[in-house]
């Protein structure tokens, strides 16, 4: 008989509307039950460092699948766990964007989510490994609250810290991780997704650029720019639009985005030429640059606020590499996911 391990972060936005977490443990009791033949080993972490360590007892009990019940940096966590593994992820979208579950034809509600467990196959995918260099200790400026654990000895605010993760979205730097920076908790709960819309309205009057370097498998660019991005999959309007040039998750390639916009006005007329674009390449009357890669490191200056997944990680520089299906996902049997509507 199989056995699943559920995780459920009560702090994703979702999760914290009255009687959510219990109503989604006893449908997800219910049903893995009836599909596994016993009941799930079902988790609700005390903390945000919990998971790790829950995930890593599960898969030594011998659990067959994880089910991660949050946004998609609780599925960062569970999945850079899982990265190698053929225990593969399942997903229940109980976070704010939802990317990943939108990506690969999860439903979007919880209790199709839920229900939609009962019949799955499993899909491999491709991750991406980040590690982030912070420009310093920061102490207040988020790098703690990030999750990033510094290496700088006390005193010393030169050198710089670590920290390597997986991602099965995206990363970056500048203008789209102060926006997942500074949007509260509170507008995540009373306006859904489209607390990311409000937030980068409110702030589209200060986006500028800054100087970028970008090294691509060993090519390197250097531009001014506003936002550069590594991406595995999603869309550039998630939930509402991708790009006429898809971004696959099972290619074997990440992709860059870079937009540089002097002015909101100047940010829509980039945004447009990422959309509408059919092919790879640069586009200096746009400020854009669309590129796949392997191995893409990204540094500006001065350093830029950095998220992975949608989580701020501190300000400073990265370096992204793909992993080839290095994470199995469970999908719906009749998912059709975006990319593969793009593909046809």
């Amino acid at each position: 008989m199989a056995r699943s391990l559920v995780i459920i972060n009560p702090q994703a936005s979702r999760m914290r509307r009255g009687g959510a977490v219990a109503a989604v443990s006893a449908g997800l009791t219910r049903m893995l039950t009836l599909r596994d033949g016993e009941p799930p080993m079902l988790v609700i972490p005390d903390g945000p460092d919990a998971t790790p360590a829950h995930v890593h007892e599960a898969l030594a009990a011998g659990v067959t699948a994880v089910i991660g019940v949050g946004g998609d940096g609780t599925l960062k966590e569970i999945a850079t766990i899982l990265a190698g593994r053929r225990v593969p992820l399942g997903i229940v979208p109980g976070g704010t964007g939802n990317v990943l579950a939108g990506v690969l034809g999860v439903p979007s509600g919880l209790d199709a989510a839920v229900a939609a467990l009962a019949g799955v196959r499993s899909r491999a995918i491709d991750l991406g490994e980040v590690t982030l260099e912070l420009a310093e200790s920061q102490a207040g400026d988020g790098g703690a609250a990030a999750g990033v654990a510094s290496t700088t000895p006390a005193g010393d605010a030169t050198i710089p810290a670590t920290r390597t993760l997986a991602f099965a979205i995206g990363c970056g730097l500048g203008f789209d991780a102060r926006i997942m920076s500074t949007t509260t908790a509170a507008m995540k709960r009373r306006l859904g997704r489209s607390a990311y819309f409000v937030r980068a309205l409110r702030l589209a009057t200060t986006i500028g650029t800054v100087p970028y370097r970008i090294t691509i498998d060993g090519e390197r660019f250097e531009t001014e720019a506003s936002i550069a991005m590594v991406t595995n999959m999603g869309e550039l309007l998630p939930g509402a639009m991708g790009p006429r040039l898809p971004i696959v998750p099972d290619d074997g390639l990440l992709d860059v985005f870079v937009l540089g916009a002097r002015g909101p006005v100047a940010g829509m007329r980039g945004l447009l030429d990422h959309l509408l674009r059919t092919e790879v390449g640069t586009n200096p009357d746009a400020g854009t640059l669309r590129l796949r890669g392997r191995r893409i490191r990204i540094e500006s200056m001065p350093p830029e606020p950095m998220q992975v997944d949608g989580d701020a990680a501190g300000r400073g520089s990265l370096e992204a590499v793909v992993r080839p299906g290095a994470l199995m996902v469970l999908v719906p049997e009749d998912a059709i996911s975006t990319v593969d509507v793009e593909r046809r």
